[in-house]
C-alpha cells in the first residue's frame, strides 16, 4: 500500500490545476489569459497542469506556442472539445436560430455545460498519479468554471476563481449553467471559490457591489499582462491596421472593408476565424492588395502587429467580440484603437481614453467617421507592467492551497 503524502508535504509541492476551455496550441485570442496565468504561476516556481479542450480539426493552431508554454514546465491534459455553433461555419441567422431552437426559453444556450463530464473523468484520472493541492477555473465561458468547481469537490481540494473578462460581457461571450441566469451562475461560483480575481480595480468594485457574498479580501486583481513594444523593422506603404476578434461575422466586417475600400493607402489585417464568405467579399471588391486575412492568434503574432501597425481595431458586439487581454496589451502598448458595436461604451470603461475611439453603430457611415478618427490618432507612450499584481495573485494562491 502506498503511503500518502503528508499536508505538509502537499502543501510544499504547490501543485496546481487550471481548468481552461481554450489554451494553445488552439491559435486564438482567447487562449491569451489562461496562458498568462498559467505561465506567471510556473515562474513563480507552481507546478502546474491546464485542463482544456484540443483544438477541433477546423481551428487554427500553434505547435511553436504550446512548446514555449511546454518548456516553462506547464504540463497539458487535452480532451475532446464539443460541437459549438460558430459563426466562422454558419451564418449569424443560423446561429440565432440554434440558440433558439435548443432553448426556447430565451436563457442563454450552455453548450460548454456537455463539457464537464469529460473534464471531471479527465482530472481525476490525473489526479491519481499526482494529486493536486487546488483547482483555478477561468472563466468565462462560466460553464467550464462550474466544471471546475466540481473537480475541486470531488477532489477535496479548494477552488479558486479568475474572471478574466468584465462583468456587463459576461453574458454575452459565456454562457449560464444548467438553466441557470448569468447572475445565479457568477453567484453560485463566487459562494464556492475560496479565492477570486478580476482584471481591474473597478471590475473589483462594480462585483463587490453586485455580490454579498465576498469580502473585499477574498477578491484580487491581476490585470491582463501587457507588453513594451520592440522597434519595428516593418516597411509598408500608407498606413496599417489590423481586426482581432476569435470569431468574425462578414455581415459585421463589411462596413469596414467598406472604408478600406474607399483609402487607397490603408492597409488591413483580419486576424480570427471566418467563414469562406469573407474570402469572397474581398476578392468581389478586389481588395487582395490592401485586405489581407489571417485565421489564427498567437501572442508573438499579436505583439508583432502591435509594434508594425498604426492602429487597432476591436469588435464589441453581442455577436463577437475582441477579448479584453488583447485589447488591453494593445492600449497598454500605447496603440491607437477603434471599438466598434453596441457594447462598446462597457468595453473601454476601465482604459484610459486618451488613444481610443468608440463606434457603437455598425453602419457604414458611422465606421467610415471612427476610421477617420482613428487615423487622426498618434501612438502614446507605453504602460509599465506592474508585477506587483502578479506576486501578490501567487502568495494569496498559496495561501489557499493550505486551507
Amino acid at each position: 500500500m502506498k503511503n500518502p503524502l503528508t499536508m505538509s508535504q502537499r502543501q510544499l509541492e504547490r501543485s496546481i490545476l487550471i481548468v481552461a476551455y481554450h489554451f494553445p496550441p488552439l491559435a486564438a485570442a482567447a487562449c491569451l489569459r489562461a496562458a498568462h496565468v498559467a505561465t506567471l504561476l510556473a515562474e513563480r516556481e507552481w507546478n502546474v497542469c491546464v485542463l482544456h479542450a484540443a483544438p477541433d480539426r477546423d481551428d487554427p493552431t500553434d505547435a511553436l506556442w504550446a512548446a514555449e508554454l511546454e518548456a516553462c514546465g506547464i504540463e497539458r491534459v487535452a480532451i475532446e472539445p464539443v460541437a459549438v455553433p460558430s459563426l466562422a461555419r454558419h451564418s449569424m441567422l443560423r446561429v440565432w436560430l440554434m440558440h433558439r431552437v435548443r432553448n426556447p426559453f430565451r436563457t442563454a444556450s450552455d453548450y460548454y455545460a456537455r463539457w464537464e463530464q469529460q473534464a471531471l473523468n479527465a482530472a481525476e484520472r490525473r489526479a491519481r498519479q499526482k494529486p493536486f493541492n487546488l483547482v483555478l477555473g477561468i472563466a468565462p465561458p462560466l460553464s467550464v468554471a462550474h466544471a471546475a468547481e466540481a473537480i475541486a469537490r470531488r477532489l477535496g481540494v479548494p477552488f479558486a476563481l479568475d474572471l478574466g473578462e468584465r462583468l456587463d460581457l459576461l453574458a454575452h461571450q459565456a454562457p449560464s449553467y444548467a438553466g441557470r441566469s448569468q447572475e445565479n451562475t457568477i453567484e453560485y461560483l463566487l459562494r464556492k471559490a475560496f479565492y477570486v480575481t478580476v482584471t481591474s480595480r473597478r471590475e473589483k468594485e462594480q462585483l463587490l457591489r453586485r455580490f454579498d457574498v465576498l469580502t473585499h479580501e477574498e477578491v484580487g486583481i491581476l490585470p491582463h499582462r501587457v507588453q513594451m513594444p520592440r522597434s519595428s523593422a516593418h516597411v509598408h506603404e500608407g498606413r496599417r491596421l489590423f481586426l482581432v476578434a476569435d470569431e468574425l461575422a462578414t455581415t459585421l466586417v463589411r462596413p469596414i472593408l467598406a472604408a478600406v475600400r474607399n483609402q487607397q493607402k490603408l492597409q488591413l489585417v483580419i486576424v480570427g476565424r471566418a467563414p469562406k464568405s469573407l474570402g469572397k467579399l474581398i476578392s468581389s471588391w478586389q481588395l487582395g492588395e490592401h485586405v489581407r486575412h489571417v485565421g489564427g492568434l498567437t501572442l508573438s503574432g499579436l505583439d508583432e502587429w502591435i509594434t508594425s501597425s498604426d492602429g487597432a481595431i476591436a469588435l464589441a458586439t453581442r455577436w463577437c467580440s475582441t477579448p479584453s487581454s488583447v485589447v488591453e496589451r494593445i492600449v497598454g502598448a500605447g496603440l491607437p484603437l477603434l471599438v466598434i458595436g453596441e457594447l462598446a461604451p462597457a468595453f473601454v470603461a476601465d482604459l484610459p481614453s486618451e488613444n481610443i475611439c468608440i463606434a457603437t453603430k455598425t453602419t457604414a457611415s458611422a465606421v467610415r467617421s471612427a476610421l477617420s478618427r482613428l487615423l487622426e490618432l498618434q501612438r502614446g507612450e507605453p504602460r509599465q507592467q506592474d508585477e506587483s499584481y502578479e506576486r501578490e495573485f501567487s502568495r494569496r494562491l498559496g495561501m489557499v492551497m493550505k486551507l
